[in-house]
C-alpha cells in the first residue's frame, strides 16, 4: 500500500511539474530531462520505501525549456518504464512481504460448536439460516468476529475442495 501511495504521489508531483514551465517552446534537452525525471522518480520511491518523507516535486533543472506537452509525455514514459522495471517488481514484492494480514480467528478462538455450525450452514443446500443454533454455538462473538470466523471456515472448506450437499 505504501508503494502504491509512493508511486501515485510521485506521479502527481511529476504531473504537477507540467504547469511550472516559463515557456512552451521545445528548446530544452529532452533526453537529459527524461533522465533527470527518471532519477527523481527513483529517489522518491526509494525515500518512500525507506520511510523517509518524499522530496517535494520540482521541475528538474535539465527540463528547463522543455514544453509542457513534452514534459507530460515524458512523465508517462518514465513512469511506464519504471513500472515495468525489476526495481518496481522488487518494491512491490517487499511491500507484500511487509503487509500484515488481518487477524482471522482460528483454532481455539472459534469453538468447536461454532465451527461445526458454520460448516453445516455453508454446506447445506437450504437458503435459510438456523440463527437459533448459530446464536447458541457462536453467541459470544461480535459481528466482526463471526464474519472472520465464517471466512476462516470457508477458506478451510475451499482448501479441502468441499462441495455442498444435495
Amino acid at each position: 500500500m505504501n508503494t502504491r501511495a509512493a508511486a501515485c504521489a510521485t506521479l502527481l508531483a511529476l504531473a504537477a511539474l507540467t504547469g511550472c514551465s516559463d515557456t512552451d517552446s521545445d528548446s530544452g534537452d529532452v533526453a537529459a530531462c527524461k533522465t533527470a525525471m527518471a532519477k527523481q522518480l527513483e529517489e522518491a520511491v526509494t525515500a518512500r520505501s525507506s520511510g523517509t518523507p518524499m522530496p517535494t516535486g520540482t521541475r528538474p533543472a535539465a527540463c528547463a525549456g522543455v514544453d509542457d506537452a513534452t514534459l507530460t509525455r515524458l512523465t508517462g514514459e518514465v513512469t511506464t518504464e519504471w513500472a515495468n522495471s525489476d526495481q518496481a517488481d522488487k518494491v512491490a514484492e517487499d511491500a507484500l512481504k511487509s503487509a500484515t494480514p488481518a487477524a482471522v480467528p482460528t483454532g481455539p478462538e472459534i469453538s468447536a460448536d461454532c465451527r461445526a455450525w458454520i460448516e453445516r450452514e455453508l454446506l447445506d443446500s437450504s437458503e435459510s439460516l438456523d440463527a437459533t443454533a448459530g446464536s447458541s454455538a457462536c453467541g459470544d462473538m461480535s459481528d466482526a468476529e463471526l464474519d472472520a470466523a465464517i471466512e476462516a471456515v470457508t477458506n478451510v472448506l475451499v482448501d479441502q475442495d468441499a462441495t455442498p450437499a444435495p
